[in-house]
Parts: C-alpha cells; sequence; structure tokens
C-alpha cells in the first residue's frame, strides 16, 4: 500500500511555546539537517558559550519568554524543529508540495529543496537579525466564529478599528500582515497596535480570546520594513538558492515547480515581496488543495499553531465534502504528526 500523499505546511513565530520544550531533542535524526544544527552550535557556543547553543536552549529545564521568544532564538529554533520533524515525516508520507507561513516560507524552501539545510539557517538567522531594524509589532484577532465560518460582525469590527487608527494619523499605521485562514494578523506600529488592542473587541473562539499581541514581532509583511528588505537583498545577495525538487507554494499562492522554477524570482520574492507585502497563507492552503488534491495536509512541528487556520480554509473550500468542524476532526484530513 502507497503511502498517503501530503501537502507539508510549515509553522511560523509562535510555534515553540512551553509545551515545545525539548522538541529537537525528541526529533534528532542524523543527516544535512543535524549537521547544520552542529554548525548553528559551534558558532553559538564560539560567540556565547555551551549554554547559549540552541540544543542548550532547546533542554532549558523551564521555559523562558525572555530567552526562547528572543528573536534569533525563536526563529532557529522553529526551523530546526520543523526540518528535524520533517525527517521523521517522510518516512510516513509522499510529500507533493510544501508551503509555509511567514517565518514557515524560510523553513518551506529548505523543506522543498530550493536551499540546502544550512542556507536555509542563514537565511532565518539573518531575517531574524534584520527584522530588529524595525519597530512596531503585530496583533492577532479572528473573522470567524465558533463554527469556523465567517463572522460577519468580526469583519465589521476589524474595519472600524483599522478605519480608526488611519484617522489617528502616521504613528498610528497598521495593516494586514498575515491572512490566517479564519484569523487575521495585523501589523503596524507601536501605537497603530496599541489602538487595535484597545478598539477591537474581545471575543473567544475555542480556548483562545482575540485580539492578542503577538510576543516578540515585528511589523513583519508592511511598508514599514523597508529597512529590512534593503538590508536582505545586500546580505543574502549570494544566498544558494536553487529550482525546489518538489512543488512549493508561496504566499501569494504562487506554485513554483521542478521543472520551471526560476531561482531569481524566488529570491525576489524571499528578500522584498514578502517582506513588504500581505503574507497570504489562506492562499497558499487553498491553491495547494486545488492542486495537489492530497490525502493529508501535514502541520509540521513545533506546536499545533496552524491547525486550526488550515481548518478554516478546508471548510471554506468544503474539501472532500466536509461542511462541518467536528466532520473535520474525525476525518483526519489535517494531523499534526
Amino acid at each position: 500500500m502507497s503511502a498517503p500523499t501530503a501537502v507539508l505546511l510549515c509553522p511560523g513565530r509562535g510555534a515553540y511555546g512551553r509545551d515545545e520544550l525539548g522538541f529537537l531533542a525528541r526529533h534528532q535524526v542524523d543527516g544535512p539537517v543535524a549537521e547544520a544544527l552542529r554548525e548553528c552550535d559551534a558558532r553559538r557556543a564560539e560567540a556565547g558559550g555551551a549554554e547559549s547553543t540552541l540544543t542548550a536552549i532547546d533542554r532549558a529545564e523551564r521555559f523562558r519568554p525572555g530567552l526562547h521568544l528572543q528573536g534569533v532564538n525563536a526563529a532557529e529554533l522553529i526551523y530546526f524543529g520543523s526540518m528535524l520533524h520533517l525527517e521523521h515525516l517522510r518516512c510516513r508520507y509522499r510529500i507533493v508540495a510544501v508551503a509555509g507561513n511567514s517565518l514557515g516560507w524560510y523553513t518551506a524552501l529548505a523543506a522543498s529543496g530550493a536551499l540546502d539545510p544550512t542556507e536555509g539557517w542563514r537565511l532565518v538567522h539573518t531575517m531574524a537579525e534584520l527584522q530588529l531594524l524595525v519597530e512596531g509589532g503585530q496583533v492577532l484577532t479572528t473573522l470567524v466564529g465558533e463554527d469556523w465560518f465567517p463572522d460577519a460582525a468580526a469583519h465589521a469590527e476589524v474595519e472600524a478599528a483599522m478605519a480608526a487608527a488611519r484617522d489617528a494619523g502616521d504613528d498610528a499605521f497598521v495593516a494586514p500582515s498575515i491572512r490566517l485562514g479564519g484569523h487575521l494578523v495585523l501589523g503596524g506600529t507601536k501605537h497603530g497596535i496599541a489602538l487595535m488592542l484597545q478598539r477591537l473587541p474581545k471575543r473567544r473562539v475555542g480556548d483562545r480570546e482575540f485580539p492578542l499581541q503577538l510576543a516578540g514581532n515585528g511589523p513583519f509583511h508592511t511598508e514599514l520594513c523597508q529597512a529590512t528588505s534593503r538590508a536582505a537583498v545586500d546580505r543574502l545577495a549570494g544566498l544558494r538558492i536553487r529550482r525546489p525538487t518538489t512543488h512549493l507554494v508561496d504566499g501569494l499562492g504562487r506554485v513554483h515547480s521542478p521543472w520551471s522554477a526560476d531561482p531569481r524570482r524566488l529570491l525576489d520574492y524571499t528578500l522584498t515581496t514578502q517582506v513588504l507585502e500581505p503574507f497570504d497563507f489562506t492562499a497558499a492552503v487553498r491553491t495547494a488543495i486545488r492542486e495537489f488534491n492530497p490525502d493529508v495536509l501535514l502541520c509540521a512541528g513545533p506546536g499545533t499553531s496552524l491547525r486550526a487556520p488550515v481548518g478554516h480554509v478546508v471548510l471554506a473550500e468544503g474539501y472532500r465534502g466536509l461542511h462541518d468542524k467536528q466532520a473535520l476532526f474525525a476525518s483526519g484530513l489535517v494531523a499534526i504528526d
């Protein structure tokens, strides 16, 4: 019996939390990813000592937000966690396409073969450093109800809050940053984010209350990141990017195939377009469903942050006849391991 076909979906910031301590250690497997992790640890040890290695941070006795959610640490923990998890998943699934959410796009480049694991780490590390050039943050809100279908009142609330920010002046800039299934991430200046948190009514879906500010996140995927993009183009001009060996779906919903992908276009999208424009993870999942008809939508670890957003898209599409949240849960279509 052949393995189920799967689209691999790589998570973004926030995926590595308290429950993920030891994730790298649990998924350790020898190979190119482990070699890249060893190189990462060697450079960290040289700069700051053995306690600063990613392996040591992953194996810490307790979760420390100031350590584990610090920009570069968080990005590298998630990148290597997803890449190591992928090595295990390949034994059980035939992966026909890869996509990712925000930071997960960088992981997707490596997971698809467009970058080798070491170059993927270089990209992740550099972009995490460069994001410090821009002040601001992100707020996560939701546009769906408890049934995971669109809620017109929630849409209206977000539109009203954004209009208020526009009227408050340039220092209250806020704009869509990530379209995340039935959720929406807004990126903006400190004043803009404060206004969103003040004006958006509290809503609870499942065990999560919205809106919430995303810890340690800058105004990713907005025009505020011009300095980040310019510096990335300069520092990563020599990134060794190539055609992927597996189909790759970007944050505009475009497919980059092993036969026709243009590495120059991939690099430009990675260092410019997706840094400055909204990342449409919804479009990526929709394209993956329509183009590849997978048996499983596979949400890579660390964490389970993509399960609900992917489920929102499945229900909106009515994929494989699924129009109900409970039926979706029972189907096993959206898998986390």
